[in-house]
């Protein structure tokens, strides 16, 4: 009995240091903000913009990029500022992202705050697969953070959150 025991006891303990997440990987995504991944992600550059990719074997994807709308729509962050707190502002947000992915249906977008800068969160479904799709931006000044997490339908992760909860400050 006292050998079954500690067999199980090793089992689990096995299983949990198989399953939990030990080392994570920080990635700059400019001198202002980093972010940590659950494993090394991919670099790629599109329009002048990096974006960091991971996905797993379990499917789970991770994203991160960083773009700045001085550069990109000629917005600066004096005209971002009076607009950013506005709900019809963020719908517009969602609704730009929604015109890119036509195979997700997206809920409603969220105003909120990290530290003293405006956040965006919302989250959508895949038609056809069921997977979730969670994407939190944070403005600084003229510059959105995004961070997206696709997880595949049934699939229960811990990651995702420590993810999009992995956002730092760099110190100056």
């Amino acid at each position: 009995m006292k050998k079954k025991y500690y067999l199980l006891l090793f089992v689990l303990i096995l299983s949990a240091t198989a399953n939990a997440q030990t080392t994570w990987i920080t990635k700059n995504l400019d001198e202002k903000i980093s972010v940590k991944f659950p494993a090394e992600p991919l670099k790629d550059s599109k329009n002048g913009i990096d974006i960091y990719t991971l996905k797993q074997a379990d499917s789970i994807a991770y994203t991160a990029n960083m773009i700045d709308y001085s550069v990109v729509a000629h917005l600066d962050s004096a005209t971002l500022a009076p607009m950013k707190d506005d709900q019809r502002f963020a719908d517009q947000l969602l609704a730009g992202f929604a015109s890119k992915k036509t195979n997700y249906t997206f809920g409603e977008i969220t105003i909120g705050k990290w530290k003293t800068y405006t956040t965006y969160s919302f989250s959508g479904t895949e038609n056809t697969t069921k997977a979730t799709l969670t994407i939190q931006m944070i403005l600084t000044g003229s510059k959105m953070y995004s961070l997206s997490c696709r997880v595949p339908a049934n699939l229960v992760t811990k990651n995702k959150d420590s993810f999009l909860g992995s956002v730092e400050l760099l110190k100056k």
